[in-house]
């Protein structure tokens, strides 16, 4: 396994819906014929698992189950919101483990967010590599009301730009002891935090 990658989530939701996605557990990724091309020509990852074994992975778990475990990361934090005033959630996550059991599971457990979505506009799910990699993409999905789909580039710059800050924070806000380097994207020195 790699350097972890970043995990970021806009979607236009109402607060009920919401809720009732974060319970629901998500079925196999069969359906997903997309996610089944996105694999193929994303042969970063070898694995010895076959498509059927590939769309198992997060079958049975719930978006809840997954947040609760990145908030419970001591070291790295991660944002779970929801603004009433706008009635968008928003997650991201600092470290996404840069693995194909959690990139397949991961989108499919949190693009279901489409089929719960109940306010018009369309919202994204991305995971890309802020911290290691100069903003490149692993995988981006775009969400709109009952439907979604893997995009075969990437999102508009200003998602970017939004998933950047969000990671920008979470930075921040990060619990570190003792020296500790950390080199953003937009800087040209690391921070560098006293011991």
């Amino acid at each position: 396994m790699g350097e972890p990658c970043q995990l970021y989530l806009r979607v236009a939701i109402s607060r009920e819906r919401l809720d009732e996605f974060l319970r629901s557990e998500a079925g196999a990724a069969t359906e997903f014929e997309d996610l089944r091309q996105w694999l193929q020509d994303h042969r970063k990852w070898r694995t010895p698992f076959t498509w059927p074994e590939l769309c198992e992975l997060g079958e049975g778990t719930c978006a809840a189950a997954w947040i609760t475990g990145w908030r419970g990361h001591l070291r790295s934090p991660a944002c779970n919101h929801y603004d009433e005033a706008t009635q968008t959630w928003t997650l991201a996550v600092l470290e996404f483990a840069d693995s194909l059991d959690w990139i397949v599971g991961g989108i499919n457990v949190l693009r279901r967010i489409a089929d719960f979505k109940d306010l018009p506009g369309t919202d994204l799910l991305l995971l890309y590599e802020y911290l290691f990699e100069q903003g490149e993409v692993v995988a981006a999905v775009e969400l709109t009301i009952g439907h979604s789909r893997i995009l075969p580039g990437e999102p508009a710059p200003g998602m970017l730009t939004e998933a950047n800050r969000a990671m920008n924070a979470l930075l921040r806000a990060m619990d570190v002891s003792g020296r500790y380097n950390v080199q953003r994207i937009s800087d040209e020195t690391p921070d560098r935090v006293p011991e």
